[in-house]
């Protein structure tokens, strides 16, 4: 794994690369991570809220979901449930609990355009909204992400991925994105002794 330094990825265009060749039957799973803007108290307990779709060209959330194929379980947001570093603190060790995942295909690409949108959290009640839509969005705790991995229900091979990305489009949507950034975990599709 090869990371770079801030000014690398400016004229890089990526922040860590795996360096060296990847069986093409090893499965992929993108993981696009969100900062929570704000925590409030409300009437259904804490709110979180986060933007997607908040990229300069406004297309982070039609290239996530070409890039799943629109299947599930291929491409999801992480909404960790924590403002500040102070949060960070006293929440540690346990941050993946408080930690949600949103599939990207439970959010329609026509309900999110180019254009950005606020995701409020719920995490006492495991819902999520997009706030512009109304649309009720289930949160999926890390503990469930963990258990699909086991069971090998999560992700696409690379060669499915990279074949998603190629010649699609959404009908309306446009991709203006050059060099768009996100997180992938891979990890081999059999488990091999």
């Amino acid at each position: 794994m090869f990371g770079t330094t801030l000014k690398q990825e400016s004229y890089l265009g990526y922040d860590c690369r795996a360096l060296g060749r990847l069986p093409q039957f090893w499965r992929t799973v993108v993981f696009q991570f969100k900062r929570a803007l704000v925590m409030r108290n409300t009437r259904r307990g804490e709110e979180y809220t986060f933007q997607i779709n908040n990229n300069g060209k406004h297309d982070q959330h039609i290239i996530l979901y070409l890039m799943s194929g629109g299947r599930s379980q291929v491409s999801l947001y992480v909404f960790p449930t924590f403002v500040t570093l102070n949060d960070v603190r006293s929440l540690s060790p346990n941050l993946l609990q408080r930690t949600f995942f949103v599939d990207v295909t439970d959010i329609p690409p026509r309900l999110v355009d180019n254009r950005s949108h606020q995701v409020l959290v719920y995490p006492s009640h495991r819902i999520g909204v997009v706030k512009s839509e109304r649309k009720e969005i289930k949160l999926i705790p890390f503990e469930e992400i963990l258990k699909s991995i086991a069971e090998r229900r999560v992700g696409v091979t690379i060669k499915e991925l990279l074949g998603n990305l190629k010649g699609k489009e959404l009908e309306g949507a446009k991709i203006k994105s050059t060099r768009p950034r996100f997180t992938f975990q891979i990890f081999p599709s059999e488990y091999r002794r």
